[in-house]
């Protein structure tokens, strides 16, 4: 594992070595690197659920030491395979996520929105932004409307993103985020949130969801049997954000979502003129 792991941290030195690190930084990366995928592996692998909380805790420590090195937005991390790494469409920043799963069959989530320096000298000017980087604190078990509510960084509705979607309206951008949530041991998520800037601080959630219906949502989590798999994606070429429908294996069984699966049909959403993703009044009928 050690020997597999210094391979990967020559490769990425050899990566970051063009983003020009110093290399008194470099060393200091390479050394949390190496902390944080020993944690990593106790945080994923361990059979004890306080030892895999107590890594998850000191992993986000180590992470945020990490992040305040200089230059390290541009340091891949790409040996910590037990998180997620998306970087924004328009290099504005990179969003890590992972999770930690419970004896309960939950997963507590965690995450970190870092800004990459070289574009916030260019923004302070019109939108000051702070901090370097944000811890995410996942509070989606406590959030109360949750598909109506604009949150902050601390009350996050945790998930692990595989997808940024970045449109603009009225000169401000949003970054649709697609994610998974493993919920418990009968049920899984998949979730389309927003994240934008308010006062240079990263908010979440935002009325730009039109699902055609008497409200626009906020935020969009399907919740669906566990032992099925739904779909939800966007398409690059048509600019579609894409989803499966969810539908009940029998009367009687509404709103208890261990019996909601997928139907193999399609829906479509197409950013408008509005600021929103609306839904459009026929179902997708080739899917590629």
């Amino acid at each position: 594992m050690r020997l597999r792991l210094l391979f990967l941290l020559l490769f990425s030195a050899a990566f970051v070595k063009a983003q020009k690190i110093d290399s008194t930084n470099l060393s200091d990366l390479q050394d949390y690197e190496l902390r944080l995928a020993g944690l990593g592996e106790q945080m994923v692998r361990s059979f004890d659920e306080e030892t895999r909380v107590t890594c998850g805790k000191n992993f986000i420590m180590q992470f945020s030491r990490a992040l305040r090195v200089e230059g390290s937005f541009y340091y891949p991390f790409d040996s910590l395979k037990n998180v997620m790494r998306l970087t924004s469409p328009d290099g504005l920043f990179r969003i890590f996520t992972w999770n930690v799963a419970t004896n309960d069959e939950k997963f507590r989530y965690f995450g970190v929105v870092q800004m990459n320096p070289e574009m916030l000298k260019k923004l302070n000017k019109d939108m000051p932004l702070y901090n370097s980087f944000y811890p995410l604190i996942d509070r989606s078990d406590s959030l109360a409307s949750f598909l109506y509510t604009e949150t902050s960084a601390d009350r996050w509705y945790g998930a692990t993103y595989y997808k940024i979607i970045k449109s603009t309206h009225s000169k401000r951008d949003y970054y649709t985020l697609l994610g998974w949530d493993g919920s418990g041991d009968k049920t899984n998520k998949k979730i389309a949130d927003v994240m934008f800037f308010k006062e240079g601080k990263p908010r979440f959630g935002a009325p730009i969801f039109d699902l055609k219906r008497k409200t626009v949502f906020y935020r969009m989590v399907f919740e669906f049997n566990d032992k099925a798999s739904m779909t939800l994606r966007y398409e690059e070429k048509r600019k579609y954000l894409i989803y499966e429908n969810l539908v009940v294996d029998k009367p009687g069984n509404e709103y208890s979502f261990e019996h909601y699966f997928p139907d193999g049909s399609f829906d479509y959403m197409i950013w408008n003129k509005k600021g929103q993703w609306e839904k459009q009044p026929k179902q997708l009928e080739v899917f590629e």
